[in-house]
Protein backbone atom coordinates (compact mmCIF):
# COMPACT_ATOMS: atom_id res chain seq x y z
CA UNK A 1 0.00 0.00 0.00
CA UNK A 2 1.35 3.32 -0.90
CA UNK A 3 0.77 6.53 0.81
CA UNK A 4 -0.68 9.07 -1.52
CA UNK A 5 0.94 12.51 -1.28
CA UNK A 6 -0.15 15.48 -3.38
CA UNK A 7 2.33 15.69 -6.25
CA UNK A 8 2.49 19.41 -6.39
CA UNK A 9 3.18 19.66 -2.69
CA UNK A 10 6.09 17.26 -2.86
CA UNK A 11 7.86 18.85 -5.84
CA UNK A 12 7.18 22.50 -5.01
CA UNK A 13 10.53 24.18 -4.44
CA UNK A 14 11.02 25.67 -1.09
CA UNK A 15 10.40 29.40 -0.86
CA UNK A 16 13.52 31.49 -1.31
CA UNK A 17 15.21 32.39 1.89
CA UNK A 18 14.72 35.92 2.98
CA UNK A 19 18.05 37.71 2.70
CA UNK A 20 19.33 38.60 6.09
CA UNK A 21 20.11 42.20 6.85
CA UNK A 22 23.66 43.25 7.52
CA UNK A 23 24.18 43.62 11.24
CA UNK A 24 23.99 47.18 12.43
CA UNK A 25 27.25 48.57 13.79
CA UNK A 26 27.30 48.44 17.56
CA UNK A 27 26.47 51.64 19.28
CA UNK A 28 29.36 53.16 21.12
CA UNK A 29 29.19 52.43 24.79
CA UNK A 30 28.11 55.39 26.78
CA UNK A 31 30.87 56.87 28.86
CA UNK A 32 30.45 55.93 32.50
CA UNK A 33 29.03 58.72 34.51
CA UNK A 34 31.72 60.45 36.55
CA UNK A 35 31.11 60.04 40.22
CA UNK A 36 30.47 63.39 41.85
CA UNK A 37 33.30 64.64 43.99
CA UNK A 38 32.69 64.12 47.70
CA UNK A 39 31.44 67.30 49.36
CA UNK A 40 33.90 69.46 51.23
CA UNK A 41 33.62 71.28 54.49
CA UNK A 42 33.46 70.50 58.17
CA UNK A 43 30.09 68.70 58.22
CA UNK A 44 30.98 66.48 55.25
CA UNK A 45 34.36 65.56 56.74
CA UNK A 46 32.82 64.79 60.12
CA UNK A 47 30.30 62.46 58.45
CA UNK A 48 33.09 60.58 56.65
CA UNK A 49 35.08 60.26 59.86
CA UNK A 50 32.09 58.79 61.71
CA UNK A 51 31.50 56.24 58.95
CA UNK A 52 35.16 55.24 58.84
CA UNK A 53 35.54 54.86 62.60
CA UNK A 54 32.11 53.34 63.25
CA UNK A 55 32.05 55.05 66.65
CA UNK A 56 30.43 58.26 67.83
CA UNK A 57 32.91 60.93 66.83
CA UNK A 58 33.03 64.70 66.84
CA UNK A 59 35.28 66.82 64.66
CA UNK A 60 37.03 69.86 66.08
CA UNK A 61 38.75 72.12 63.54
CA UNK A 62 41.86 73.84 64.86
CA UNK A 63 44.40 76.43 63.80
CA UNK A 64 47.22 74.83 65.78
CA UNK A 65 50.83 75.52 64.93
CA UNK A 66 52.31 72.19 66.02
CA UNK A 67 49.74 69.39 66.32
CA UNK A 68 47.89 68.84 63.06
CA UNK A 69 46.00 65.65 64.04
CA UNK A 70 45.00 64.36 67.46
CA UNK A 71 42.26 62.28 69.05
CA UNK A 72 40.89 62.19 72.57
CA UNK A 73 38.26 60.10 74.31
CA UNK A 74 35.44 62.04 75.89
CA UNK A 75 33.22 59.50 77.58
CA UNK A 76 31.78 57.24 74.91
CA UNK A 77 32.65 59.67 72.12
CA UNK A 78 35.89 60.25 70.27
CA UNK A 79 37.02 63.81 69.65
CA UNK A 80 39.05 64.17 66.44
CA UNK A 81 41.01 67.40 66.20
CA UNK A 82 42.27 68.40 62.74
CA UNK A 83 43.98 71.45 61.34
CA UNK A 84 41.72 73.43 59.01
CA UNK A 85 43.93 72.53 56.00
CA UNK A 86 42.14 69.15 55.90
CA UNK A 87 38.73 70.74 55.23
CA UNK A 88 39.51 71.23 51.53
CA UNK A 89 42.10 68.46 51.13
CA UNK A 90 41.96 66.30 47.97
CA UNK A 91 39.82 63.20 48.30
CA UNK A 92 42.87 60.92 48.15
CA UNK A 93 44.37 62.70 51.15
CA UNK A 94 41.09 62.42 53.06
CA UNK A 95 41.00 58.67 52.36
CA UNK A 96 44.55 58.34 53.73
CA UNK A 97 43.49 60.38 56.75
CA UNK A 98 40.53 58.07 57.42
CA UNK A 99 42.76 55.00 57.11
CA UNK A 100 45.26 56.53 59.49
CA UNK A 101 42.56 57.38 62.05
CA UNK A 102 40.98 53.93 61.82
CA UNK A 103 44.10 51.76 61.61
CA UNK A 104 47.14 53.90 62.40
CA UNK A 105 48.56 52.82 59.03
CA UNK A 106 52.21 53.87 58.57
CA UNK A 107 51.88 54.33 54.81
CA UNK A 108 48.94 56.66 55.32
CA UNK A 109 50.94 58.52 57.92
CA UNK A 110 53.69 59.20 55.37
CA UNK A 111 51.18 60.45 52.80
CA UNK A 112 49.60 62.78 55.34
CA UNK A 113 53.01 64.09 56.37
CA UNK A 114 53.75 65.00 52.74
CA UNK A 115 50.43 66.83 52.53
CA UNK A 116 51.16 68.77 55.72
CA UNK A 117 54.65 69.68 54.51
CA UNK A 118 53.26 70.97 51.21
CA UNK A 119 50.73 73.10 53.14
CA UNK A 120 53.10 74.44 55.76
CA UNK A 121 52.38 77.96 54.53
CA UNK A 122 48.85 77.57 55.94
CA UNK A 123 50.11 76.98 59.46
CA UNK A 124 49.96 80.20 61.40
CA UNK A 125 53.30 81.33 62.70
CA UNK A 126 53.52 83.19 65.95
CA UNK A 127 56.40 85.57 65.84
CA UNK A 128 57.97 86.49 69.08
CA UNK A 129 59.45 89.91 69.26
CA UNK A 130 63.09 89.36 68.48
CA UNK A 131 65.81 91.93 68.66
CA UNK A 132 67.72 91.63 65.41
CA UNK A 133 71.46 92.23 65.62
CA UNK A 134 73.00 92.38 62.18
CA UNK A 135 76.03 94.63 62.61
CA UNK A 136 78.98 92.76 64.05
CA UNK A 137 82.52 93.69 64.97
CA UNK A 138 83.82 92.45 61.60
CA UNK A 139 80.85 91.57 59.40
CA UNK A 140 77.56 93.30 58.61
CA UNK A 141 75.03 90.49 58.24
CA UNK A 142 72.32 92.63 56.67
CA UNK A 143 74.65 93.71 53.91
CA UNK A 144 75.70 90.11 53.26
CA UNK A 145 72.08 88.92 53.44
CA UNK A 146 70.94 91.47 50.85
CA UNK A 147 73.82 90.57 48.55
CA UNK A 148 73.10 86.82 48.77
CA UNK A 149 69.38 87.30 48.09
CA UNK A 150 69.99 89.57 45.10
CA UNK A 151 72.52 87.15 43.60
CA UNK A 152 71.03 83.70 44.26
CA UNK A 153 67.32 84.18 45.02
CA UNK A 154 65.85 86.29 42.19
CA UNK A 155 62.30 85.53 43.37
CA UNK A 156 63.13 86.88 46.81
CA UNK A 157 62.84 85.19 50.20
CA UNK A 158 59.61 86.72 51.45
CA UNK A 159 59.80 87.93 55.04
CA UNK A 160 62.95 86.02 55.94
CA UNK A 161 65.29 87.90 58.28
CA UNK A 162 68.75 87.47 59.74
CA UNK A 163 70.52 88.10 63.03
CA UNK A 164 73.63 87.12 64.95
CA UNK A 165 73.00 84.31 67.40
CA UNK A 166 73.62 84.47 71.12
CA UNK A 167 77.01 84.00 72.66
CA UNK A 168 77.73 80.30 73.31
CA UNK A 169 77.07 78.93 76.80
CA UNK A 170 79.88 77.90 79.09
CA UNK A 171 81.15 74.46 78.04
CA UNK A 172 82.91 72.01 80.37
CA UNK A 173 85.01 70.57 77.58
CA UNK A 174 85.88 71.50 74.06
CA UNK A 175 83.38 70.35 71.45
CA UNK A 176 84.29 68.65 68.20
CA UNK A 177 81.63 70.35 66.07
CA UNK A 178 79.85 73.67 65.74
CA UNK A 179 76.57 74.71 64.14
CA UNK A 180 77.44 77.80 62.15
CA UNK A 181 73.87 78.79 61.30
CA UNK A 182 70.23 77.83 61.76
CA UNK A 183 66.95 78.61 60.04
CA UNK A 184 63.64 78.65 61.96
CA UNK A 185 60.62 78.18 59.69
CA UNK A 186 58.05 79.54 62.14
CA UNK A 187 59.99 82.76 62.56
CA UNK A 188 61.48 82.84 59.05
CA UNK A 189 64.70 83.74 60.79
CA UNK A 190 68.34 82.96 59.97
CA UNK A 191 70.70 82.96 62.95
CA UNK A 192 74.44 83.04 62.36
CA UNK A 193 76.88 81.85 65.02
CA UNK A 194 78.95 84.72 66.46
CA UNK A 195 82.08 82.62 65.85
CA UNK A 196 81.91 83.88 62.27
CA UNK A 197 82.26 87.49 63.40
CA UNK A 198 86.04 87.32 63.52
CA UNK A 199 88.68 89.10 61.50
CA UNK A 200 90.15 85.80 60.31
CA UNK A 201 86.80 84.59 58.93
CA UNK A 202 86.51 85.78 55.30
CA UNK A 203 83.36 87.46 54.06
CA UNK A 204 82.83 84.88 51.29
CA UNK A 205 82.57 82.13 53.91
CA UNK A 206 79.98 84.04 55.96
CA UNK A 207 78.03 84.66 52.74
CA UNK A 208 78.09 80.94 51.91
CA UNK A 209 76.70 80.06 55.36
CA UNK A 210 73.92 82.62 54.86
CA UNK A 211 73.18 81.08 51.44
CA UNK A 212 73.01 77.61 52.99
CA UNK A 213 70.51 78.71 55.63
CA UNK A 214 68.33 80.54 53.11
CA UNK A 215 68.12 77.35 51.05
CA UNK A 216 66.12 75.92 53.95
CA UNK A 217 63.63 78.72 53.33
CA UNK A 218 63.00 77.71 49.70
CA UNK A 219 63.73 73.96 49.62
CA UNK A 220 61.33 71.98 51.86
CA UNK A 221 62.44 69.07 53.99
CA UNK A 222 61.49 65.53 52.95
CA UNK A 223 60.48 62.53 55.02
CA UNK A 224 62.68 59.48 54.36
CA UNK A 225 62.47 56.17 56.19
CA UNK A 226 60.37 57.63 58.97
CA UNK A 227 62.77 60.56 59.52
CA UNK A 228 62.76 64.12 58.22
CA UNK A 229 65.66 64.92 55.90
CA UNK A 230 66.42 68.63 56.07
CA UNK A 231 69.08 68.30 53.36
CA UNK A 232 67.37 66.23 50.63
CA UNK A 233 69.07 65.63 47.25
CA UNK A 234 67.45 68.73 45.72
CA UNK A 235 68.96 70.82 48.54
CA UNK A 236 72.44 69.34 48.13
CA UNK A 237 72.34 69.74 44.36
CA UNK A 238 71.51 73.42 44.60
CA UNK A 239 74.09 73.96 47.32
CA UNK A 240 76.86 72.44 45.18
CA UNK A 241 75.98 74.83 42.36
CA UNK A 242 77.15 77.79 44.45
CA UNK A 243 80.34 79.18 42.89
CA UNK A 244 82.10 79.23 46.28
CA UNK A 245 81.00 75.75 47.36
CA UNK A 246 84.44 74.14 47.00
CA UNK A 247 86.32 77.10 48.43
CA UNK A 248 83.95 77.43 51.40
CA UNK A 249 83.96 73.73 52.36
CA UNK A 250 87.75 73.66 52.09
CA UNK A 251 88.12 76.77 54.27
CA UNK A 252 85.81 75.29 56.91
CA UNK A 253 87.82 72.06 57.05
CA UNK A 254 91.13 73.88 57.34
CA UNK A 255 89.91 76.39 59.94
CA UNK A 256 87.65 74.30 62.14
CA UNK A 257 89.99 74.81 65.12
CA UNK A 258 89.60 78.58 64.76
CA UNK A 259 85.81 78.28 64.90
CA UNK A 260 85.79 75.81 67.78
CA UNK A 261 88.21 77.88 69.84
CA UNK A 262 85.76 80.80 69.72
CA UNK A 263 83.84 79.23 72.59
CA UNK A 264 86.90 79.35 74.82
CA UNK A 265 87.80 82.86 73.71
CA UNK A 266 84.27 84.12 74.25
CA UNK A 267 84.19 82.74 77.79
CA UNK A 268 87.59 84.26 78.53
CA UNK A 269 86.27 87.72 77.51
CA UNK A 270 83.43 87.60 80.06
Amino acid sequence: MQLALPFARVLRPPPPATPSRAPSPPRPAAAPARAPAPPKGRAALETRIRRALAVPADLVVTDNRRTMISTKRRGERLEVRLHHMFLDAPDGVVEELLTYLAEGDSRSSRQITRFIESNRHRIKSRRRRILLRTRGAEHDLQSIFDEVVATFFPDGVGDARITWGKEPPRARRRRSSIRLGTYTHDQQLVRIHPALDQEKVPRFFVAFVVFHELLHHVVPAERRGGRIDYHPPSFRKRERMHPDYGRATKWETENLDLLLSYRTAAIARR
